[in-house]
């Protein structure tokens, strides 16, 4: 019987497949750059001009928007000094801020536009208030080229406003706790890419992380998980310093105390549940002091994952904050209470839930940076339609890109090290500023094919997102690699029947199809592209642990033929160096451990194998071995122990060291065999995916070795 369930759900998976199927070709105009630096997010409107303006710095030209906003004078010496531009010099070009526009609602997207000119005499931003002005800014500091002497901007009108309103990012410093300097830096840094809206998840099961003054014992050490920062919190003072400092960025901080889920710390210091006559009388005392540190409308209370076992606790708690003149945000899905709450939306890739249009809502289905790694993570979000719709409206507010951390941290830097970060969040910002007109799921775990008009789309965000990585993140981690041109052949699934490291021929020889029992394999018709291929997305088996499949709900080039079952796969392409040379390779399989929910990650490596489930790589038909792993693979054993309180070291292939290898002048053969299914005790049940990728690396930064060409033929 549940043979035949598997059966039904994999051909409903394959009809569905077929049903979502995309109309060929990319309908939001791909930008054809006329400028001498990349932007992003790249503006609606940009008109280029003839020749540069030169110049040694920066200065206000007086009167007008300087006056009404004086931290603007601010914000241009950061711009000068983020450039290295001396103040005082001489040939200072002038920035001029022109108040423009009728006035419009602070948090709507009029409110945020500008228009951006420049001449031999001045730089002319004209907007209809601070925000306008502030994002004007920031397009100008991409602008800026440094030269031999001095300065230059290529002359160009711009003009600009974003698709949606809300563009955030959620830090999840509840489970893992980042310090206030830490913080104040990413928002520096994402604000230089008009992300206005931090979000603090601030309290977990892990640990309370927002001073209570009238009840201490909420940040009591002994609340804390032991491998959790025990005793790390902000204070009041803190908190309302980082808004001040938010502020100054033009972004709106949006504090999060998750009830009555995810609240075992509170549980503990208080010695009473949440959901308790004692519990909610704290918690209303707690909300009386934390609620006051931030102006902004909204307040976030949770509400998912959790079983509503006293029937007053949430309305009750809803009434109360919104007592408070706050607006109430709430997971969905989780508990909804009326169409005045602002629904910010999970689950539709992790819990087969629609988005829930029905109030004004955030999406965030798909942008979980946890479930991401560097390679696929860029492309899955580029291909996102935000909210479903082209643009935002008075119900479609915008995205809010979420950096879970379920996992143990060896440190707050860990957090740009093994999440590919800014990558991610750098085409965030393209997507949420700039709109998408369609949703295009069949693009989400998979390149488009060469030559496509949404694989020119994608290539060219890809070299302006490079551009950004060589020139802005010096010294930051920043983990991804031009991969658009890369191809593979793919064939399988080849039957290892339990035995994941069995060899089959493509090993041996190389041809066009191989007789397996009474089966044929050839090689798919169609190349994949990319340095990292994805055999099967992560979302057709998120749930497996639950007997719940969806398959091609992200569609491979390979899911009509892998569906759900256990099976090897084998990637060839020919690798064409001009020279002789050492390189490094980027290599990993099946996305290494995971950030969350450890039943459904991939035990580490045993050593002398490359992944825990039987994968291999082969260049010019020598094996290259895998690195010495410096860790245990060990198995999963609950929340707050056992390995995921063990913080990651060399587990993700975009994070730890990669290997040397030699690529001989000419042609190279590079063969990977990736497989899925149950092994030594592991259920298996994951994304089923590989990267493969000579790059060049200086022990922090992985970029392209110049001049190779990629054969899938």
């Amino acid at each position: 019987m549940y043979a035949k369930f598997i059966i039904l759900v994999f051909l409903w998976g394959i009809t569905r497949l077929a049903a979502e199927a995309q109309p060929a070709g990319w309908s939001l105009p791909t930008p054809q750059n006329q400028l001498s630096t990349s932007l992003i997010p790249y503006p609606a409107e940009v008109t280029g001009g003839k020749g540069t303006v030169r110049f040694s710095c920066l200065k206000v030209a007086g009167g007008g928007g300087a006056e009404q906003f004086p931290q603007l004078r601010a914000e241009l010496e950061e711009v000068a000094l983020d450039r290295g531009m001396v103040a005082g010099g001489k040939d200072c070009l002038p920035v001029r801020f022109v108040p423009g526009g009728s006035s419009k609602a602070a948090g709507s997207v009029e409110a945020e536009s500008y228009t951006l000119s420049v001449s031999d005499k001045e730089v002319r931003i004209t907007a209809a208030g601070f925000q306008g002005f502030f994002n004007g800014l920031q397009t100008l500091r991409q602008l800026i080229v440094k030269e031999k002497k001095g300065y230059g901007i290529a002359r160009c009108i711009i003009k600009d406003m974003p698709a949606f309103s809300v563009r955030g990012v959620m830090l999840d410093v509840g489970r893992n706790f980042a310090s206030v300097d830490f913080i104040k830096k990413l928002a520096r840094r994402l604000s230089h890419y008009k992300i206005n809206m931090l979000h603090l998840h601030l309290t977990d099961d892990p640990g309370w992380r927002v001073e209570v003054k009238s009840h201490p014992e909420l940040t009591d050490t002994a609340t804390f998980w032991k491998t959790r920062q025990p005793g790390k919190f902000y204070t009041q003072q803190e908190l309302a310093d980082l808004v001040d400092y938010c502020a100054g960025l033009g972004m709106r901080v949006l504090p999060e105390v998750d009830m009555p889920g995810h609240s075992a710390s509170f549980r503990k210091g208080v010695g009473a549940d949440m959901q308790s006559v004692k519990g909610m009388e704290v918690l209303k005392e707690a909300l009386d002091e934390i609620i006051p540190l931030f102006p902004d409308p909204w307040f976030h209370i949770g509400s998912d994952e959790v079983h509503f076992k006293m029937e007053a606790f949430m309305p009750e708690m809803i009434r109360y904050v919104r007592g408070k003149h706050k607006e109430v945000v709430v997971w969905s899905p989780g508990y909804v209470p009326d169409t005045a709450a602002v629904r910010m939306c999970w689950g539709e890739n992790e819990a087969g839930h629609a988005l829930d249009k029905s109030a004004r809502y955030i999406d965030c289905n798909g942008f979980y940076l946890d479930w991401m790694d560097s390679q696929t993570g860029v492309p899955q979000v580029f291909f996102q339609q935000p909210c479903e719709v082209p643009r935002g409206d008075a119900r479609a507010l915008g995205s809010i890109f979420c950096v879970w951390t379920d996992g143990a941290l060896g440190s707050e830097q860990r957090l740009l090290e093994q999440y590919p970060f800014y990558p991610c969040v750098l085409t965030f910002a393209e997507r949420i500023w700039r709109g998408s007109r369609e949703k295009r799921r069949d693009c989400m775990a998979r390149i488009p094919s060469k030559g496509t008009e949404e694989w020119k789309a994608f290539a060219e965000f890809e070299r302006r997102l490079i551009y950004h990585r060589d020139h802005y993140f010096a010294g930051i981690p920043f983990a991804y690699v031009e991969q658009a041109d890369m191809e593979w052949r793919l064939i399988g699934p080849f039957d290892h029947h339990g035995q994941n490291d069995f060899s089959f021929d493509p090993e041996r020889i190389i041809k066009e199809e191989y007789a397996v029992n009474d089966t044929v394999l050839g090689w798919q018709s169609r190349e994949a592209c990319g340095g990292a291929v994805q055999i099967r997305s992560l979302y057709d088996m998120f749930n497996a642990h639950r007997k719940v499949f969806r398959p091609g709900h992200w569609p491979t080039l390979m899911s009509p033929v892998v569906g759900t079952g256990p099976g090897t796969c084998y990637a060839l392409t020919y690798i064409e160096s001009p020279v002789d040379q050492e390189v490094w390779l980027m290599f990993g399989l099946n996305g290494m451990w995971g950030h969350s929910g450890g039943y459904r990650s991939g035990r580490a490596p045993e050593q002398g194998s490359w992944d825990y489930e039987g994968g291999d790589v082969w260049l010019n038909d020598e094996r290259v071995n895998p690195p010495h792993w410096p860790f245990q693979s060990l198995p999963w054993t609950g929340w707050g122990r056992g390995r995921i309180e063990i913080p990651l070291t060399q587990e993700g292939y975009f994070f730890r060291p990669p290997v040397k290898i030699h690529l001989k002048k000419g042609m190279n053969k590079m063969l990977v065999r990736t497989v899925s299914g149950p092994w030594k005790g592991d259920l298996g049940d994951r994304k089923w995916q590989f990267c493969c990728m000579p790059v060049q690396w200086d022990g922090l930064h992985y970029t392209e070795v110049k001049g190779l060409k990629y054969h899938a033929r």
